[in-house]
C-alpha cells in the first residue's frame, strides 16, 4: 500500500450502501443533512464526516424514504492525497430494529 500511495497523486472510492428502513445521509426529498450522518475511517486514522476535509460526494440517497423496501446511497471519496484512501471503517449506522443495510465497498483507483 505505502509504494501505491508515494507513486500516486489521487485517489478514487466509490460505496454504496444498501439500506431498509435506515436513513444514513439526508432527512428527506430535499436532501437535508441528518444530524447524525454515517461517517468513515481513512487509511491513515482520519475520520470522514460531513463538513470535513474528505467530505465525500454523496450522488445518489435514497435511503431516507421508510417503506419496507430496499434503497441506496452511493459515496464517491476523491482526494488529491492518496493516503488517505482507501477507506477502512464505516461508523454511526442507524441503530434502529428496523434498520438494515449491506456495504458494497468498491476498490481504489489511485492515479
Amino acid at each position: 500500500m505505502n509504494f501505491l500511495h508515494l507513486l500516486s497523486t489521487e485517489a478514487v472510492q466509490h460505496i454504496t450502501i444498501h439500506c431498509l428502513n435506515a436513513p444514513l445521509w439526508a432527512a428527506g426529498a430535499s436532501l437535508r443533512r441528518l444530524s447524525r450522518t454515517v461517517g468513515f475511517r481513512s487509511w491513515t486514522g482520519e475520520r470522514i464526516r460531513e463538513g470535513g476535509p474528505l467530505e465525500p460526494l454523496v450522488p445518489t440517497d435514497d435511503c431516507w424514504i421508510k417503506d419496507g423496501r430496499w434503497h441506496v446511497a452511493r459515496f464517491v471519496f476523491q482526494s488529491a492525497d492518496p493516503n488517505l484512501l482507501p477507506i477502512v471503517d464505516v461508523y454511526d449506522l442507524p441503530t434502529e430494529p428496523e434498520a438494515r443495510f449491506h456495504l458494497e465497498v468498491g476498490p481504489v483507483c489511485f492515479l
